[in-house]
């Protein structure tokens, strides 16, 4: 076991894993932010695709900030991107994940300090992966550290995947709905007729939500692709996205929501012993569908904010601006992915003003121009 408190190689090995991290936050930020997401969406799926068998159980990532004590304190914050507690066998384990965009030649060393960082604070063992999302170098496991005689002082295990090398056909066989968003970045990830299986089987599923992920997954793989595959994702995505706006019309979608929102039901539902059975569940459905809404909204403004300043940052201010001022979660989505797909920073400022003049446009169909 490492001891934290005691030893000043292991400080310095800390401050070596922080620099390489803060080196790497602004190129990595808009892949966490989808992976991430997709993990919340599908946590069982992911965790069983790192750890055959297990059982995910809740989410610790939260609470695993790295600053307990003053040794880390002195760091700042440090962050694994997911963190849960499972079980396997009946036993407590917990799983940690990273999500890496590009090369980062202590990978072997963050993970290590993470996982043994998590044993000693929930005394259970810690399974580490690293998923690869783009091709770059990747570090061999296990990760071993020896002394001048060879004898072995660290031998530490721990899986990589990288998904550029992984055979579409392993997804697509696996039966887990929540890995399907991951088929752009596996071997045959750029094929237009992988995009569509994608597409096919998670509308089949009703997963519109994993869905809009993988289309924001295929936006920054295919970042490089030439112009006719990006304008063709984009032509794809935009009629999802009409789809749905026609879907959120039908009574059955109204039945989809109810369903889906459980907390709203059961606030209304508390309510309603105080007020009527029936004003309190139409009161519980509506707080919940207008909290759910929001919070869409917030995920996807920030999330678009951090896509811009990660590729062009300066237009960091407009699109705060342009963001703050739609409340429409389907043309907040269009920007994440256009986002994505355009080349030129001057391409995407002319689409930020078009959405800033259609917002000022009245009825008449005349630009309101403001007042200086």
């Amino acid at each position: 076991m490492i001891e934290i408190r005691n030893d000043i190689c292991y400080n310095q090995f800390i401050n070596l894993v922080w620099e390489e991290e803060q080196a790497n936050e602004a190129m990595g930020t808009s892949w966490d932010l989808a992976l991430k997401r997709l993990f919340e969406l599908a946590a069982q799926d992911f965790v069983e695709f790192v750890l055959p068998e297990a059982r995910y159980q809740r989410d610790a990532s939260a609470e695993f900030v790295l600053a307990d004590s003053p040794l880390l304190r002195e760091l700042g914050v440090l962050r694994a991107d997911v963190v849960s507690a499972c079980e396997l066998a009946g036993k407590p384990v917990m799983v940690h994940l990273e999500f890496q965009s590009g090369p980062d030649a202590r990978m072997a060393e963050r993970l290590l300090l993470y996982n043994v960082l998590a044993d000693q604070r929930y005394r259970c063992p810690v399974w580490s992966c690293v998923v690869y999302l783009r091709r770059c170098a990747a570090p061999p496991t296990p990760y071993q550290r020896e002394l001048p005689n060879k004898k072995k002082v660290h031998e530490f295990h721990f899986l990589v995947l990288k998904l550029w090398d992984m055979p579409a056909a392993e997804l697509l066989q696996s039966g887990r709905w929540g890995t399907l968003p991951l088929l752009p970045l596996t071997r045959e990830g750029q094929r237009r007729e992988l995009i569509v299986e994608m597409q096919r089987r998670l509308e089949q599923a009703g997963r519109y939500d994993l869905l809009a992920i993988g289309f924001l997954i295929a936006a920054l793989a295919w970042a490089a692709a030439p112009a006719s595959e990006r304008q063709w994702l984009k032509e794809q995505f935009t009629m999802l996205a009409d789809f749905i706006q026609e879907l959120k019309q039908t009574d059955i979608y109204q039945m989809i929501l109810e369903e889906g929102l459980k907390e709203g039901r059961e606030k209304g539902l508390k309510e309603g012993r105080e007020k009527g059975l029936k004003e309190g569940l139409k009161e519980g459905l509506k707080e919940g569908r207008q909290q759910e809404r929001a919070e869409r909204l917030n995920e996807l403004r920030r999330m678009l904010v951090v896509m811009v300043s990660a590729r062009f940052p300066e237009l960091t201010e407009l699109v705060r601006e342009v963001a703050a001022g739609i409340n429409e979660p389907a043309v907040l989505t269009e920007l994440v992915v256009s986002v994505g797909l355009i080349q030129e920073g001057e391409q995407l400022r002319q689409q930020l003003v078009e959405q800033t003049n259609e917002r000022r446009r009245p009825s008449n169909g005349k630009i309101d121009h403001q007042e200086p």
